[in-house]
């Protein structure tokens, strides 16, 4: 019977992590940003398209639904009796990956990880998710280096797995720690994945800048939605 409830947890914070922020905020100004930019409902392309403020509403809200489901598995999970926290973040990703709202077209899970890291990411005997805010300082510093969104989640992804098991130490041990380790790996090489175009960009010296503001995209069909 918890695994019903652990299953009926997971598809509800799949809803939640559908939910495309981006594009939404977009909507509200009149302007359909998977037309502009890089047609990311995500929010970079959020900032470049409808301004700066617009950047860090999409990013709070992404990150909020994120948050939000795996602090609803943290509370229901004494009554389930499973680590539902961990499959509630699970599905808030994966939502974003691919919404049932986009027809599966969904984004880089940047912000919704990072929502899910702040509150799962928290070693034994502390209260503060050191290793998602060493992740965060990463992420922070090479965006301001290189100006690039991208490199930034990029390597705070590739670190925050790597900082987690090195502040468990002896706890890297136990079976709960090594599932949420896992977890963490698992996102690190989706979000590596997802940003593969970025990567090529970043070879070739082509990947935009933070800052910069977008132009129109010219009138091709959409065919993505990729915060």
């Amino acid at each position: 019977m918890s695994w019903m409830w652990t299953a009926v947890a997971f598809l509800a914070a799949y809803l939640v992590g559908s939910v495309p922020f981006g594009l939404l905020a977009g909507l509200v100004r009149g302007v359909d940003i998977r037309l502009h930019g890089s047609r990311n409902i995500g929010a970079t392309n959020a900032g470049r398209v409808l301004g700066r403020p617009w950047f860090w509403i999409v990013l709070i809200l992404d990150a909020g639904k994120g948050a939000s489901c795996a602090l609803a598995g943290l509370a229901l999970a004494p009554q389930i009796g499973t680590d539902v926290a961990l499959f509630c973040g699970l599905g808030a990703i994966i939502g974003h990956f691919f919404p049932l709202y986009l027809r599966f077209r969904g984004g880089k899970g940047v912000a919704t990880g990072l929502g899910v890291v702040l509150v799962l990411a928290t070693p034994p005997g502390t209260a503060v998710p050191w290793p998602a805010l060493t992740a965060l300082a990463l992420f922070l510093l090479v965006l301001g280096l290189v100006r690039m969104v991208s490199a930034g989640s990029i390597t705070a992804a590739l670190a925050l797995p790597a900082a987690y098991g090195l502040w468990l130490g002896p706890s890297v041990s136990d079976t709960f720690y090594q599932t949420r380790l896992a977890l963490l790996a698992l996102m690190a090489v989706a979000v590596v994945v997802k940003h593969r175009e970025n990567l090529k960009r970043i070879l070739a010296g082509t990947e935009p800048r933070l800052g910069k503001r977008a132009a129109p995209a010219d009138n091709h069909p959409v065919n993505e939605a990729k915060p």
